[in-house]
């Protein structure tokens, strides 16, 4: 039997895309808030990674460089480890097998909690959000031949830790919502080594936790999807977030046209790219969260997009039309350039 969950009840609770890189430091992203209360003399703990054919940054600051080391290792493990339960391009990974086979027998328990919020999701936002898309990814976004193919989260069935696709051909992909789970992973890690006052971002998704000073909230800038030529940070505004997570969803961000028209976001019920959205970003409790309602926004276009996040709790929204013209739901709060 499929299994669902009621997301508007259970949102705020929820503690779970490519991935891309992930920063962290004070003058960058992460720090140890209540070492810098102390004022003691820090250390900088940086490395740099390659997963997935992508470059991950992290660094904190740390009065103990050792311990800092540690704690870099234990969450770039984590991450590494998430990663390998939610990538589809990992064909011996377990959904890489689900993919192959139709059924996954045995399916790690984070998979199978990701899988659930996954299907609410779907179910929340009536099919705009849909994990089973891949096979519309992977027969390219001009074949309108795909109408054949299976797309519907509902066929996802759910029993304990076994896992089947009711449809031949099926095939899910996690892109829009395990970043956001990686994202939230790594900052748990860290949380658990002593750092309470952290920002964790991956390529547009990130966690705030505590603040950036141990006294004022992180600020955080929104790009524009269209930056002016020769402007490589263009900001359409800047949040400040606490005890907060952040995603963007963009067409410019794996675009297969010059104009945005195709790219890889597909809306579930007309098969093809979005067309009225540049870009989304989502405030919400989780970087789980706001992953997975930034890619359905980016799909329900400016209308049902807001008429969704104004219903749901401690969820806003920033969204970006094509031509530029902005709106925002009401809890959308953003400072000044």
């Amino acid at each position: 039997m499929q299994k669902k969950c009621d997301v508007e009840q259970k949102l705020p609770g929820i503690n779970r895309r490519h991935f891309l890189k992930i920063f962290a430091a004070t003058a960058g992203v992460l720090a140890g808030g209540r070492l810098l209360q102390q004022q003691q003399r820090l250390s900088t703990v940086q490395e740099t990674r390659l997963l997935m054919g992508t470059v991950i940054n992290l660094a904190l600051f740390s009065e103990d460089e050792r311990e800092g080391q540690r704690a870099m290792a234990a969450t770039f493990a984590e991450m590494e480890r998430l990663i390998r339960l939610f990538d589809h391009r990992l064909v011996t990974g377990p959904l890489g097998q689900l993919n192959r086979q139709g059924a996954l027998a045995a399916a790690p328990p984070e998979l199978v909690v990701l899988l659930e919020e996954a299907i609410a999701y779907g179910e929340l936002t009536q099919g705009a959000f849909d994990v089973t898309v891949r096979p519309l990814l992977h027969v390219g976004a001009q074949d309108r031949d795909a109408t054949a193919v299976p797309v519907d989260y509902r066929a996802i069935e759910l029993t304990g830790s076994h896992v089947r696709l009711a449809h031949p051909g099926m095939s899910i992909t996690l892109d829009g919502i395990a970043k956001g789970r990686v994202v939230d992973g790594a900052s748990t890690m860290l949380r658990q080594w002593g750092y309470q006052h952290v920002l964790v971002e991956a390529g547009g998704d990130l966690m705030a936790r505590g603040q950036r000073d141990g006294l004022n909230p992180w600020r955080v800038g929104i790009p524009s999807p269209r930056p002016r030529r020769g402007s490589a940070r263009d900001l359409l505004a800047r949040l400040a977030v606490t005890e907060q997570a952040l995603a963007t969803s963009g067409d410019y961000m794996n675009s297969f046209t010059d104009d945005y028209s195709a790219h890889h976001i597909v809306d579930p019920r007309s098969r093809r790219s979005p067309a009225e959205l540049a870009s989304v970003t989502v405030t919400a409790p989780t970087a789980t969260v706001a992953d997975a309602l930034s890619t359905a926004v980016m799909v329900l276009g400016v209308d049902d997009g807001l008429s969704l996040l104004e219903r749901l709790p401690h969820v806003a929204g920033l969204l970006v039309t094509k031509q530029m013209e902005i709106s925002r739901s009401h809890s959308m709060i953003v400072d000044p350039l």
